[in-house]
């Protein structure tokens, strides 16, 4: 068995010998030298006495050396020794013929066992192991520096040819047009098309950048109605919009947020330049894109752009975009806007100016609004909001305008694109509350308007604002107007509002005001219209109102009076036994500018000081249903002839010059009043 299993290794290394003789041959050939460096022991030779290279035979049980002899018979390797090596070399064994029988080991004539080739492989012991080298072979392919440069070169060229290939595919997007717009199968006419066209748009990262810059309150469009606004206008802004703008264009977000714009607020029922589709064709949508109107102020017709046209959208009507293109304004008054206003407006980052009054606005003020940087002038008078003025909005600290005025009982009626009545007196126009629209409410005037540090103009009147006014807003030194009357303010007048030098008009009546006027008035030097009547206000008129020499107007008429009650609450109205009393001052003849004093139904009293002919402007002098008596000044009936009897000639000048109590003689005497009145049964004239 041992001997088949040495044919069968010998026959495995057949192929990797150098070359194969015959057992012929062998005999014939002589001893080969072994050069330095053709083979290699693996241990050092042992040598005898006489300096003989020994051969251990493995089969040879007595240990007893064998000695290599020169003449030894076929199929016996020679070793011997060369002079100039230390140690005895190998011969180089010889690979048999395939075909040959191998010979048992023989014996020499002496008797000694001859030393034959020996396979490593056969044995279990060690033994001397000669180890080739082959010319040809080489190091593995993962070892090979070239082969490791070349893979590394033609990875960067297949990284390279993927990244071109995804830039041009995004880039080819902005070539995609649309050359079929959206057709309506049945119906009233829609923004949603039947059949959107297919581009790759969807994957240029448009989606993506409005999500994540322009979409307000962590809402995003996955799972988002396709009716929704917002939905929408990303549509238009893939698929319809010819302007086809890429995912980086800095126009993008501008963009989007007008096409929200006029899509929330149905811009195909506005009354200017709202219609986008072709006139006679409603299966044709966003075609037309020439629109115009008269305007009402100079009388010229003006041209524009429709919104959601092709065009560009700084050429929309009411857009209005600075030299570079970028948006500043909007202005759509009266253009029959219906619906709530996106917050998404906040993100036109670059806005200043946002006038949105006469229209059919409802729901809340977005807060978002108070994000907005660069804001300075918000008009949104004139509509139906409600709610709470958002305390965010003061953290918008560049505004100078703001105008909520008007949402109180404003009746606005207009008619949606699909035939719906809208009515702003009714609370989210009535379209799904019959509940009347009271406004907005809360506080207005607290301590949060210390942020607005340059404010000029504050219009509030008309909705139902409580609370104090206070004193910080004698701190807004830039205030040129003040209205907030028409409100539910339940405030004194505080004595840090005359701190306002600047303020040119203060609008407070209907309101809840109590007490008098501050003693400093006069301090507010610009002062020309001041407005408390229809309050619970009393006291004298102070002395340094009669400085304010840029007055024009003085309204302290028709002052309240309330009582609690009992089961009906506070029940008020105006009784001339209570409001303003004391005189007219003869200062008032300071007043040169003043054109309309309006004292009626207090308890004034005095008479009409000479020096009032010195209001060379007065036009309008209400004094009837107070305790002033006497008679009429000649200079006051100067002033009559001058200006006091208009054109219209209706009652300019009114007064109490009617017989008292219908018999006795008038509580005022007066030949040159336009309209008299009872002082006791407070019947006037005008009245009968």
């Amino acid at each position: 068995m041992a001997e088949e299993g040495r044919k069968k290794k010998k026959k495995s290394k057949k192929s990797r010998r150098s070359q194969s003789r015959s057992a012929d041959a062998l005999d014939e050939e002589q001893p080969l030298p072994i050069h330095n460096g053709e083979a290699e022991f693996s241990h050092g030779a042992d040598y005898n006495a006489d300096n003989d290279p020994v051969i251990f035979d493995n089969n040879n049980n007595d240990d007893e050396p064998l000695v290599a002899s020169a003449d030894v018979e076929e199929n016996v390797i020679t070793l011997v020794q060369d002079d100039g090596l230390e140690d005895a070399i190998p011969a180089p064994i010889e690979e048999p013929d395939a075909n040959v029988e191998p010979e048992q080991p023989g014996f020499t004539e002496d008797g000694l066992a001859v030393a034959m080739a020996v396979d490593t492989a056969a044995e279990d012991e060690y033994i001397y192991s000669a180890i080739e080298y082959d010319p040809d072979s080489k190091p593995p392919l993962h070892k090979n520096r070239r082969f490791r440069v070349y893979t590394c070169m033609a990875f960067m060229v297949v990284i390279t040819v993927v990244v071109v290939v995804v830039v041009y595919t995004t880039r080819s997007a902005k070539g995609v047009e649309t050359t079929e717009l959206e057709k309506l199968v049945n119906g009233a006419p829609s923004f949603s098309p039947t059949a959107p066209p297919t581009t790759n748009r969807e994957a240029s990262g448009i989606r993506e950048q409005v999500e994540a810059g322009i979409l307000q309150r962590g809402v995003n469009f996955t799972g988002m109605p396709d009716s929704d606004p917002r939905k929408r206008a990303l549509e238009w802004i893939l698929h319809y919009d010819q302007q086809q703008l890429d995912s980086d264009d800095v126009r993008l977000y501008q963009r989007y947020v007008l096409a929200l714009f006029a899509i929330a607020l149905d811009s195909l029922a506005w009354l200017t330049c709202g219609e986008h589709r072709k006139f006679g064709n409603e299966t044709e949508f966003f075609v037309t894109e020439d629109c115009g109107m008269t305007n009402a102020a100079t009388g010229v017709y003006e041209s524009h752009k429709v919104w959601l046209s092709s065009t560009d959208e700084c050429e929309w009507y009411g857009v209005i975009c600075s030299k570079d293109d970028v948006v500043r304004g909007v202005e759509l008054m009266g253009n029959s806007l219906i619906g709530e206003i996106p917050p998404e407006i906040s993100q036109l980052r670059f806005l200043q100016y946002l006038a949105l009054n006469g229209n059919c606005l409802y729901g809340t003020i977005p807060p978002e609004f108070g994000n907005m940087p660069n804001l300075l002038s918000l008009e949104l008078h004139g509509n139906g909001l409600s709610g709470k003025l958002p305390t965010e909005l003061y953290d918008a600290s560049k505004l100078q305008l703001l105008n909520v005025a008007m949402q109180y009982s404003y009746n606005s009626v207009c008619i949606m694109s699909n035939n719906t009545y809208v009515n702003t007196v009714y609370e989210r126009g009535g379209v799904t509350s019959r509940d009347l629209n009271f406004g907005l409410i809360g506080q207005v005037l607290d301590s949060n308007v210390t942020k607005w540090t340059s404010m000029k103009g504050l219009h509030l009147f008309d909705n139902s604002f409580s609370g104090k006014v206070s004193d910080e807003v004698g701190s807004l030194k830039y205030l040129v107007y003040l209205r907030a009357h028409n409100n539910r303010l339940s405030s004194i007048l505080p004595n840090k509002l005359t701190n306002l030098k600047k303020t040119r008009e203060v609008y407070l009546y209907r309101n809840e005001m109590y007490y008098g006027i501050p003693s400093r008035i006069g301090d507010m030097e610009d002062l020309e219209d001041l407005r408390l009547h229809e309050n619970e206000m009393d006291g004298e008129i102070p002395d340094s109102l009669y400085s304010l020499r840029k007055l024009k107007n003085l309204w302290l008429q028709d002052t309240v009076h309330c009582e609690d009650v009992q089961g009906k609450g506070y029940e008020c109205s105006a009784d001339s036994d209570f409001g303003f009393s004391g005189t007219i001052s003869t200062k008032i003849g300071n007043l040169k500018k003043l054109k309309a004093l309006y004292i009626n139904n207090n308890p004034i009293g005095g008479v009409i000081p000479t020096e009032i002919g010195l209001c060379e402007d007065l036009t309008e002098l209400h004094i009837h249903k107070t305790n002033i008596g006497g008679s009429s000044p000649e200079e006051l009936c100067l002033l009559r002839d001058k200006n006091l009897n208009n054109e219209r000639n209706v009652g300019v000048l009114y007064a109490d010059c009617r017989p008292n109590n219908k018999t006795q003689d008038p509580f005022f005497a007066c030949d040159c009043c336009t309209d008299c009145c009872d002082h006791t049964t407070k019947v006037c004239i005008a009245d009968d």
